[in-house]
């Protein structure tokens, strides 16, 4: 089966590219953007693929049996950033490979696909709601909460960081959608690459949670425990009213669209997520 990969240069993508690669005989196609994927085997090639520029005529003539789409735009100063390329740059992709005769479709969208997320959430959702359009035989959209331990920079990473290195952790409360269900990157792409393997047909959805759903403080109590550091309570209006000021002033903390991300409705719980992949890791529980 010939497979393209897009945003295969990311830790999570490049974690399942090494599972395929051991549990299946597919050839893999990755789409370059910046940087090369770091993995050697004769199975695994490249192609130039950017797209936010012509994508239909960097793939014409190329036919593909599956698409699994990594590539997407996270955090941006830019809200218009996130609709070109999780929007309008899917939608390329699809109306491209779909052409080629391609009929299966993974698409790697985000627990905060929902209205009201921001700008990151919101075009996920509409990404979602465009590549539903088309006439797959399978479509595969998996929508993974925190993730952590990929050494990232923003989110539950960046809290692990800071408790490690100065024993404080924030213990964020005062909102009612500040709920977290953090998934290590091992577990993610174990349970990912078991099931764009399993070749479901029709549309299938899945939340990818790990096992706990943990509040603002609940989180906080279990980095300080596994880190022995204090939590640091923090009243969310206060922290967003005064985000929101700094960045009128010019001072980004965080990207804009955090904000709502944090706090937005989720589209799964860990407690309503069910796969028929092993099940994850508990959040920092030896």
């Amino acid at each position: 089966m010939r497979v393209l990969i897009t945003g295969a240069s990311s830790p999570l993508a490049v974690g399942v590219v090494r599972q395929l690669l051991v549990n299946t005989d597919w050839e893999l196609w990755y789409g370059r953007h910046r940087k090369d994927v770091p993995i050697t085997d004769p199975r695994l090639h490249k192609l130039d693929l950017d797209l936010e520029c012509d994508v239909a005529r960097t793939l014409s003539g190329e036919r593909f049996d599956l698409v699994i789409h990594f590539a997407g735009v996270t955090h941006a100063s830019d809200e218009r950033q996130y609709w070109n390329i999780n929007l309008k740059g899917t939608v390329r992709l699809a109306e491209a490979v779909h052409k080629n005769g391609c009929r299966r479709f993974v698409f790697i969208s985000s627990r905060c696909a929902t209205q009201g997320s921001g700008a990151y959430g919101e075009s996920k959702l509409a990404a979602e709601q465009e590549l539903r359009k088309f006439d797959w035989k399978s479509l595969l959209i998996l929508r993974p909460a925190e993730i952590y331990g990929g050494g990232g920079q923003e989110g539950v990473d960046r809290m692990l960081r800071v408790a490690r290195k100065w024993r404080i952790v924030p213990a964020f409360f005062g909102h009612p959608n500040l709920l977290f269900a953090p998934m290590h990157v091992d577990d993610f792409i174990n349970v990912a690459a078991e099931l764009i393997q399993q070749h479901t047909e029709g549309i299938r959805i899945e939340n990818l949670c790990g096992p706990d759903d943990l509040n603002g403080s609940s989180l906080a109590y279990r980095v300080c425990t596994h880190y022995k550091a204090v939590p640091l309570p923090l009243w969310w209006p206060a922290v967003a009213f005064t985000v929101r000021g700094l960045h009128k002033i010019g001072i980004e903390i965080v990207k804009p669209d955090q904000l709502p991300r944090l706090v937005c409705e989720k589209t799964g719980t860990a407690a309503s997520s069910r796969t028929s992949a092993p099940q994850p890791r508990r959040f920092l529980v030896n």
